[in-house]
């Protein structure tokens, strides 16, 4: 008996020891050492990883259109172009070489530019090519060669619309620095087309756009009493057309449409620049030699700064200000600017001030939020700045009358309604600006202006 349960146990044994090796021949496969030294039992199942798709992106300029903006390597990309204009040659290019655009034109979606999608993101061009032919513009005979590349040059850098196309040409003196200026009518665009009528100065080598797209259109209709006449046509045709000029105030191009007022005699940087007197200044007689220096700086300051703004132009910017609170405001503002010795010229030659540096003396040290005249150490400049608020006041000039070499200008002033009305003398001059002050008087005045000043 005892010889049968030891047969059995020993059977047994035998048995248990053939499963245990059953075990270590499967795991002999396993080549996770977690799972071999028994660390974990847990199998971590990877095969998705590199199920994720990379996209990359389609990146294109205005007037492209495509469905999608995100693409797989391989993928078949389709986009179109559809801003057509005619006499327009068109070329699209991608920003990387590998990528082989197909071009075919479509009478409904336009322009279909197709490629396979890179293992990158691909950005798409358009460049446009104005391929009209077109005549020498009328007048063209009287302009010299080289001015008349020298406008073409500039309108070329400038102009983003399709077709330019000059239809006119002339001479004349627009800016009145003593130079002939070249005028040209173009009509450009597609779609909406705009007359406009461009003037360059061909002594600075500046030019000069007059421009309102989809609001009025202009062209040249002559020279009168050497004076340029523009008609100035609605583009929407509800007003009737104006005949008036061209002028450059403040360094910008503005439409005239009183044009007598240049027939008085006086070019209308003379009639803008001592209407500012009108608008600003108290009566009183410059022969003392101290005029401006007597009065409040504050006004002097505002006229000093739209009058250099007519012979320096000027620019908007933002302008950072610092209140005596401590508070910082950042401001739209316009800069003007002229060298200190041209400064001292306008005061002295033209306003008669024996000593500029009485004025001087309340010049600002940096801008200070509404408008500011101040001196800038750094580089030899006084610096003119006026803030968001503006002009108040304006003028029209209302008759000139002329006594020799002395003129009697006479401006009606007005805000929200009429103000005073000022008369200004002034005096032929040999200095840079043709004319100088000799005193201005108030001779008409509503009952309230206190606000104005």
């Amino acid at each position: 008996m005892r010889k049968i349960i030891s047969f059995i146990m020993i059977s047994l044994m035998l048995m248990i020891a053939g499963c245990g090796n059953n075990v270590t021949a499967y795991t002999d496969h396993v080549t996770d050492d977690s799972v071999v030294d028994g660390s974990s039992d847990i199998i971590e199942d990877h095969s998705d990883e590199h199920d994720e798709e990379i996209l990359y992106q389609l990146i294109v300029d205005e007037g492209f259109e495509t469905d999608e903006v995100s693409y797989s390597v391989g993928d078949k990309v389709n986009v179109y172009y559809n801003i057509i204009a005619s006499d327009t040659d068109y070329s699209f290019y991608a920003d990387s070489e590998d990528v082989e655009l197909d071009v075919t034109y479509d009478e409904e979606k336009g322009y279909v530019i197709t490629f396979k999608m890179p293992a990158h993101d691909v950005s798409l061009y358009v460049n446009t090519v104005n391929s009209i032919e077109y005549n020498d513009p009328n007048g063209l005979d009287e302009v010299p060669e080289d001015a008349w590349n020298a406008l073409l040059k500039y309108v070329g850098s400038r102009t983003q619309l399709m077709a330019t196309i000059p239809v006119s040409v002339c001479m004349a003196e627009v800016t009145e620095d003593g130079h002939d200026d070249v005028c040209a009518t173009f009509i450009t665009g597609s779609g909406i087309v705009t007359s406009m009528i461009v003037i360059y100065d061909t002594e600075k080598k500046r030019g000069y756009t007059l421009s309102d797209r989809g609001t009025y259109d202009y062209e040249i209709e002559g020279i009168e009493d050497g004076i340029l006449l523009v008609k100035r046509m609605d583009y929407g045709h509800k007003e009737e057309d104006v005949t008036g000029t061209i002028v450059i105030s403040s360094g910008w191009p503005i439409f005239l449409e009183d044009i007598d007022i240049l027939k008085k005699g006086l070019p209308y940087k003379a009639i803008k620049m001592f209407a500012y007197c009108a608008e600003e200044l108290l009566p009183g007689d410059t022969t003392s030699g101290n005029y401006l220096s007597s009065m409040d700086f504050q006004y002097v300051r505002q006229m000093m700064w739209k009058v250099c703004g007519i012979f320096y132009g000027g620019e908007m910017y933002e302008q950072e200000v610092t209140y005596e609170d401590g508070k910082i405001e950042t401001l739209p503002t316009t800069l003007v600017r002229m060298p200190y010795d041209e400064w001292v010229y306008l005061i002295e030659e033209v306003f008669m001030e024996e000593d500029a540096g009485d004025l001087f003396a309340n010049l600002d040290d940096s801008f200070h939020g509404e408008i500011s005249v101040y001196y800038s150490f750094d580089d030899d400049y006084i610096y003119l700045q006026q803030g968001a608020i503006g002009d108040i006041v304006e003028w029209e000039l209302t008759d000139v009358s002329k006594d020799g070499t002395r003129y009697v200008l006479t401006y009606d002033i007005f805000g929200s309604e009429w103000l005073w009305t000022a008369e200004v003398t002034i005096e032929e001059a040999d200095n840079t600006y043709g004319y100088r002050l000799i005193g201005v008087e108030i001779v008409d005045e509503a009952e309230d202006v206190d606000w104005a000043r």
